[in-house]
């Protein structure tokens, strides 16, 4: 069967949030199986790594990092006579036209071919506006987030413009795709996120390391103040146990603060960003999301498949998707610290319960295998008109 042509569409490339490495992972498997992949990015950080092979093409939409505000209705300023949002406004419409005109011609290289669009992030959606109209292009719109999460951003208004009109619009649970169904989306289905890896260790060996361990960007958001907190009430009945948070951000000063106020320097460490999570995850014991707001994570996915047991924050339909309470994690109220205080305690003081949470945590996590997860996209892609493999 013939290869295909795979763009992804992205916010930042070399961005290293969920979505940018759930990307990375589909793109390595179609080039494995000899499709033709690359990437349109909207913007890029400048000098930073990716997690996308270096062999994959990429164009960035706006090199010199712009970033496009939200539309301003233009009658009501003129009336108003507010002549700076005005030409604000015009500004911003003359430069989307041109660089939508720009994408139009990167699409026009791959002639009548079809080309399946995967959108990760639905800003990037604007730019890609004449494409819809375009009989060989195909376009797959992805959220990355809970329904609950979008509806609290900017982002849920373009979700209702845009992914309406998409040839498939793909939620990370059922409960999300049927909320969208339910008003009125015709185009809906639902895509787990891929693990990167799936390695299995021995629950004894794992429950001996002792080390609890998390990660993300350290934000407000991912309530890593919590999971610190949590972790100071039982840190003297759990002498030998210890905290590691891996990830960067605007919150590492008030984070090592808090490890300061409750004395726990030699307890809780932030480590910074790693380039290699399987190894830190292989050197541990227990996962702790201790998120506000999440949609599939991919740190609970990657955990589960090293056989940790997690505990998380019952934050996103999607986190009952990857933990089953009482059979391989815990959940708790989103900033509940005495609820996590007690489910760490509980595992950390429970050997025999732990074994049986990490044999179950490695069981669920093949739902999420990298090669499962491929299979799927392509009875996705022959859905809409592709076929499924290179002969």
């Amino acid at each position: 069967m013939q290869s295909k042509n795979i763009v992804f569409v992205i916010n930042e490339y070399n961005n290293h949030g969920g979505a940018q490495r759930v990307a990375s992972v589909l793109a390595e498997g179609f080039i494995s199986d000899g499709h033709n992949v690359s990437i349109l990015s909207i913007n890029e950080q400048e000098n930073v790594p990716s997690y996308f092979s270096s062999e994959i093409s990429v164009k960035v939409l706006h090199p010199d990092g712009y970033r496009a505000p939200m539309p301003i209705e233009l009658s009501s300023n003129i009336k108003s006579f507010k002549m700076r949002k005005v030409q604000k406004e015009v500004k911003r419409r003359m430069l989307l036209k041109k660089k939508r005109e720009e994408v139009l011609r990167y699409f026009q290289h791959f002639g009548d071919e079809d080309v399946f669009v995967i959108v990760i992030q639905v800003y990037g959606m604007q730019w890609l506006q004449p494409l819809l109209y375009l009989p060989n292009i195909k376009i797959i719109g992805q959220s990355h987030e809970s329904v609950e999460a979008a509806q609290s951003s900017k982002r849920f208004k373009r979700i209702l413009s845009y992914y309406r009109q998409v040839s498939k619009f793909l939620l990370l649970t059922e409960k999300d795709r049927q909320f969208f169904e339910n008003i009125g989306f015709l185009n809906t289905a639902v895509m787990h996120n891929p693990s990167p890896f799936r390695s299995y260790m021995e629950p004894e060996v794992l429950f001996a390391n002792k080390r609890i361990v998390s990660s993300g960007r350290l934000i407000d958001d991912k309530g890593f103040d919590v999971l610190i907190e949590a972790f100071s009430k039982v840190a003297s009945d759990l002498p030998d146990w210890t905290l590691h948070i891996y990830g960067d951000g605007p919150a590492e000063k008030h984070l090592l603060s808090l490890i300061e106020v409750w004395g726990l320097k030699d307890k809780v460490f932030l480590e910074g960003q790693t380039e290699d999570i399987q190894t830190e995850l292989r050197n541990s014991s227990i996962f702790a999301l201790s998120s506000k707001a999440e949609g599939l994570p991919m740190s609970l996915i990657e955990a589960q498949s090293c056989g940790l047991p997690c505990i998380s924050t019952d934050c996103a339909p999607g986190i009952r998707e990857i933990v089953e309470e009482y059979k391989n994690g815990l959940l708790a109220p989103v900033g509940d610290v005495h609820v996590i205080a007690r489910h760490i305690k509980r595992l950390a003081d429970n050997p025999e319960l732990y074994v049986q949470y990490s044999k179950s945590a490695f069981d669920t996590s093949k739902k999420f295998d990298k090669e499962v997860i491929k299979e799927k996209w392509y009875e996705i892609f022959a859905e809409l008109g592709g076929n499924s493999h290179v002969q």
